[in-house]
């Protein structure tokens, strides 16, 4: 087994952590894998022309990616985001639109805490389809960018059949007199959330029910590991639903949140009414902030280009997933290049490039498993690449330049399908890491 070369690792601890997108132009201050998040959400109302549907998109943008300066009393920020909606086969915008924010803090510690941010929401009309969204991020003092995008599918809503709104994390609710406020979760990573969160979400019901039957289940991994049912009334038209969940038992790794709704007198498959689901995740939180770790497996074999086999070994033999957690996080701080810190750079950087490794390379195989993907998690992002995806007189390839390493990597796609291997230096099948 291979494991990281000692110059490697040097870089690995001072290297600066760059941003996920090369276009990004700028690096995010608390290590983040994503330096804003954004979620979009389907809902519907009722309109002369019946039950219509709507998308809302909710932009959170933390305070450390915001460059402020003093005036006078406050420290002023601002940026601007763009939100750009294209039909997810082709790139046909169909739609754009754009809004600007303008931030006044009156202390300068939060200027620079990912725990405060500016939270905006805005709702589009969009027909039913698939599509891919692109929100842009530009900060008005810096101009830096950074851009996230993922495909949406927009949702028809039947006026004659019960329906459900997408889900809505929720971090807090307040309540104000008779009305209760919320704060969405656009964060998947729900690990803060120390007491669980809320779910919120709308029911749109033609029909005279009285009460029905409300499941709710978490499952990892095709494994259920929380329910709970309730029963609750139901009118007809509108409905609006707070479910709060339980999520203090839950481990690292990516769940799946189930809502199903059944008649009251009947509660076999054949009264289901309706259901729905969506993904999050609890991740590692380091100095407050998630860092790209969502399954301690997966965290454990992505190692193999660090630790040494018996190593991992060691990690791996517990039954107990809270032993190999401990053993896991023992090995990391190990190498933590401030030890005793909340902070291990070290781990966020390695972490970080396998989440790029993966987002950039993977095709049939998982992105950090790939030639590119080891070498980009060994030595970090090249200093110059040289691409041929189109070339008459060869297949494609990828020639990486590591000027200070004095390094040179040439990888190239056989198949045509994006399955760059390593060509040079020459690398041995038999102990390529796998």
């Amino acid at each position: 087994m291979r494991t990281l070369t000692a110059l490697a690792l040097i870089l690995l601890l001072t290297i600066p952590l760059r941003a996920q997108d090369a276009e990004a132009g700028g690096t995010v201050q608390n290590l983040r894998v994503h330096p804003f998040y954004f979620d979009a959400l389907n809902f519907a109302e009722y309109g002369s022309f019946g039950l219509q549907g709507r998308l809302d998109v909710y932009v959170h943008v933390p305070y450390d990616i915001v460059t402020f300066v003093k005036d006078e009393e406050f420290y002023v920020g601002g940026y601007d985001v763009t939100v750009l909606v294209m039909q997810s086969e082709g790139s046909k915008l169909v739609k754009e639109e754009s809004w600007e924010r303008r931030i006044e803090l009156l202390t300068f510690e939060r200027t620079n805490n990912p725990n405060y941010y500016d939270l905006t929401q805005r709702s589009l009309q969009l027909e039913p389809g698939s599509y891919l969204i692109e929100v842009l991020f530009e900060d008005k003092e810096s101009q830096k960018e950074f851009r996230l995008s993922k495909t949406v599918e927009v949702r028809k809503f039947d006026a004659n059949l019960l329906g459900i709104s997408d889900l809505m994390l929720v971090r807090a609710v307040e309540s104000s007199g008779t009305k209760k406020q919320i704060s969405p979760q656009i964060n998947p990573n729900i690990a803060a959330l120390k007491d669980g969160f809320d779910l919120f979400y709308e029911v749109y019901n033609p029909f005279q029910l009285g009460g029905i039957l409300i499941d709710y289940t978490i499952t990892r991994r095709g494994k259920e590991v929380y329910s709970k049912q309730t029963t609750q009334g139901i009118k007809k038209g509108l409905n609006t639903f707070l479910a709060s969940i339980n999520s203090s038992g839950l481990g690292i790794g990516s769940y799946t949140i189930k809502v199903k709704m059944r008649r009251a007198e009947d509660s076999t498959d054949a009264g289901v009414l309706a259901q729905i689901e969506r993904q999050f995740i609890v991740e590692w939180l380091t100095a407050g902030a998630p860092i790209s770790i969502a399954d301690l497996e997966d965290a454990i074999d992505q190692l193999r280009y660090f630790a040494k086999s018996d190593e991992l070994d060691y990690i791996r033999e517990p039954q107990d997933e809270d032993e190999r957690r401990r053993r896991f996080e023992d090995f990391w701080e190990r190498h933590n290049p401030t030890p005793g810190s909340k902070t291990n750079a070290a781990m966020i950087e390695y972490y970080n490039r396998v989440a790029y490794s993966n987002q950039h390379f993977g095709h049939y195989l998982a992105g950090w498993k790939t030639d590119r993907g080891m070498v980009y998690i060994l030595y970090g992002p090249p200093d110059y690449i040289d691409r041929h995806p189109v070339d008459v007189e060869s297949k494609p390839y990828e020639v990486w330049e590591y000027y200070d390493l004095n390094k040179r990597y040439v990888f190239i796609d056989e198949s045509g399908f994006g399955d760059y291997r390593l060509l040079y230096p020459l690398w041995d099948d038999r102990n390529r890491l796998r």
